[in-house]
């Protein structure tokens, strides 16, 4: 519906037109995959600015079907979906094609308090690697692994991207993953342009 929140907040921003700023979101989105992918690994600013990239092309995707809420919220789902998968899924396949495996020791576990942002606890391994040498892994309580385990460790030999245990990744549902998300988000603006002209019209 025009005239809905979603559209009166658009506006207020100044956003005239989807046409460049729903890209721009989108674009926003892969920096922020990218920040968090690469150096300087910097996880708080890439989270800030992947979250903007999904405001921004939900807005955007509000203007090009002329005001109604479900633009804002199909964009926004899958633009989120987006961001998840190229974080999560994109770092699995990435040490899978250009980084190495081998078998590490779990020399040390530490449990580190996070409540002040989330609501579960956290872990930083440390490991000893034959080849990559002593390594620090950060997971969740639900990817814990026990002191003294030997487990698979996937690393990257030119050191850009950081090692992970090679159980958290599957190397078929990493690759789908990606593309299915980069698919939804193309279908939502199909989706959303078509709907949009058609109202126009």
């Amino acid at each position: 519906m025009a005239g809905s929140p979603a559209e009166t907040l658009a506006q207020r921003l100044g956003i005239r037109t989807g046409r460049f700023v729903a890209p721009a979101g989108l674009i926003a989105v892969f920096a922020g995959a990218a920040l968090f992918l690469f150096p300087p690994h910097n996880a708080v600013e890439a989270i800030a600015l992947g979250i903007g990239g999904v405001a921004t092309f939900g807005l955007g995707m509000v203007r090009y079907a002329g005001g109604p809420w479900w633009a804002l919220i199909s964009a926004a789902v899958s633009g989120l979906f987006l961001f998840v998968a190229l974080i999560v899924a994109g770092r699995g396949l990435l040490l899978r094609v250009l980084g190495e495996s081998e078998l590490c020791e779990v020399v040390q576990r530490q449990q580190v308090d996070t409540e002040a942002r989330y609501k579960h606890i956290g872990f930083v391994h440390t490991l000893d690697c034959p080849r990559a040498g002593r390594l620090a892994i950060r997971t969740d309580s639900t990817d814990r692994q026990e002191t003294g385990a030997r487990v698979e460790v996937l690393t990257d030999p030119g050191g850009v991207l950081q090692p992970d245990f090679a159980i958290r990744h599957n190397v078929v549902g990493d690759a789908l993953t990606p593309l299915a998300a980069t698919g939804l988000a193309v279908a939502t603006v199909w989706f959303t342009r078509k709907r949009g002209a058609t109202r126009a019209s």
